[in-house]
């Protein structure tokens, strides 16, 4: 009957892991309803459609334009390669970055490249439309879940205790080093990196950077990578629009590019190590090694959900065998 089960919900296990999840972090907020409307199902109820509009709505829209971005950026780029990055540039070192862009090696391969993105891009395209419905069911699956575990949450726990009587120190030590470690990985590192990838965006639309959506994207990222972070985004962005402006003696390129790295170093980069420490605190610290192997493996097995799945089991088992080998000494 377990397997069965198993088999049966096993489709949906990442819907109801990340319902599980929006429950926990939005907890705070049901608990306020439930003083203010003094009812369980309305404040969960309400609270399920404030997330559908404000988050999920919005991200549906957000990937949407992601994709058209994607594509625009990949024209581009392709325009750019045709007539050159320094088409107003007389240079001779232009000319020599020209005549190399169109040799016949350099020209094939980038031809290859574009056909790639070209082909990746239509069929993520198309695959994004035949999933749509699975897409629907799983967002149905992800409210639902969250209703009930907002809902009933409590009672859950305390039948979860119950089963664990005979180790209730050890459970409680477990379900807080549990509550530490999603406040760690989700506003230490997750929230973090979505609030580095917005502003990332912000800056690439202010200077003039195409496709500013993607690169926000891009660095949110690589924001959750130890010792890569934005600046594998922005330093070279910054560079370009730096030489741009001296090859083409633009003064107003070259203050783009300044400009772009100025506000990247002292507010995208710098907001890490404001943040972090106020909304981590000291009591949860998860070791970078696990965030990082987390974070790839999660992208591995799970695909994108992957970045915030990985590193909190990973880091839930760590906790789980440190606290056997005590136990053992």
């Amino acid at each position: 009957m377990l397997i069965i089960s198993f088999l049966v919900i096993r489709p949906f296990i990442l819907a109801i892991f990340l319902g599980a999840l929006l429950a926990y972090i939005f907890y705070p907020l049901y608990k306020y309803l439930v003083k203010k409307f003094r009812n369980k199902t309305v404040s969960a109820l309400l609270l399920c459609i404030f997330i559908f509009l404000i988050i999920l709505v919005p991200m549906g829209f957000m990937i949407n334009l992601l994709v058209k971005e994607s594509y625009v950026l990949y024209l581009l780029v392709k325009q750019k390669l045709a007539i050159g990055f320094f088409e107003k540039c007389s240079s001779d070192f232009c000319h020599n970055l020209k005549d190399f862009l169109q040799s016949d090696f350099v020209s094939s391969q980038l031809k290859e490249i574009t056909k790639t993105v070209t082909d990746l891009i239509i069929r993520k395209g198309s695959s994004l439309l035949m999933s749509l419905p699975r897409l629907l069911l799983n967002m149905f699956v992800i409210l639902f879940t969250m209703f009930y575990f907002m809902k009933d949450g409590e009672l859950l726990l305390k039948r979860v205790e119950k089963f664990f009587s005979n180790h209730k120190n050890k459970y409680l030590h477990v379900l807080n080093r549990l509550k530490e470690i999603i406040h760690g990985v989700i506003f230490g590192y997750l929230l973090v990196a979505i609030i580095q990838g917005a502003l990332g965006a912000l800056g690439f639309f202010l200077f003039g950077i195409p496709s500013p959506l993607f690169w926000g994207l891009a660095m949110a990222l690589l924001a959750l990578i130890p010792f890569l972070g934005t600046g594998v985004i922005w330093v070279p962005a910054s560079i370009i629009l730096l030489l741009q402006g001296i090859f083409q003696g633009s003064n107003f390129l070259i203050f783009k590019g300044v400009g772009l790295f100025a506000y990247s170093l002292l507010i995208v980069s710098s907001i890490d190590n404001i943040l972090r420490p106020k909304l981590i605190g000291g009591r949860a610290k998860v070791h970078t090694a696990i965030i990082m192997i987390g974070i790839f493996g999660g992208l591995v097995v799970i695909g994108p959900l992957g970045v915030i799945i990985g590193p909190l089991v990973l880091a839930l088992t760590a906790e789980l065998i440190n606290l056997y080998l005590n136990d053992s000494k």
